[in-house]
């Protein structure tokens, strides 16, 4: 994959996606125990050499309802991802340079960070929301 464009397309034949603008698609998986997760891909382009990026995130839980300290501490032992906020949600996003991302680079990451953020959200939240 070397474009933002391949990198949809390969999406709208592997998943579902649902919702989708210039610079973003949004998948929900099932996952364990009846559970769900949205994911969020974003297409992002660096300022200082024009390179484009994708981050691959998703939602753990309002910024006020968790306990930062300890997610802090528990993602720290994470090998892919780290923590990050959209708006007023804490986050768990990877991200990666779009130009030489493999099939591999793209996949590996968006499964860790489906589980790890659904796990996340289980042990602080107590919930399902995301």
């Amino acid at each position: 994959m070397a474009t933002w464009s391949d990198l949809k397309a390969y999406v709208h034949n592997r998943y579902k996606v649902a919702d989708e603008r210039d610079d973003m698609m949004k998948l929900i998986f099932e996952t364990d125990n009846l559970r769900s997760q949205v994911v969020i891909i974003w297409r992002l382009t660096l300022a200082a050499n024009g390179s484009e990026w994708i981050h691959i995130e998703s939602p753990i839980g309002e910024i006020g309802q968790v306990d930062l300290a300890a997610l802090v501490r528990t993602v720290g032992n994470t090998v892919v991802g780290g923590l990050a906020s959209s708006g007023d949600l804490v986050t768990f996003r990877h991200s990666v340079p779009l130009a030489d991302l493999s099939i591999a680079e793209f996949e590996q990451p968006l499964h860790l960070v489906i589980g790890t953020a659904d796990l996340l959200e289980q042990r602080f939240t107590g919930g399902d929301k995301f």
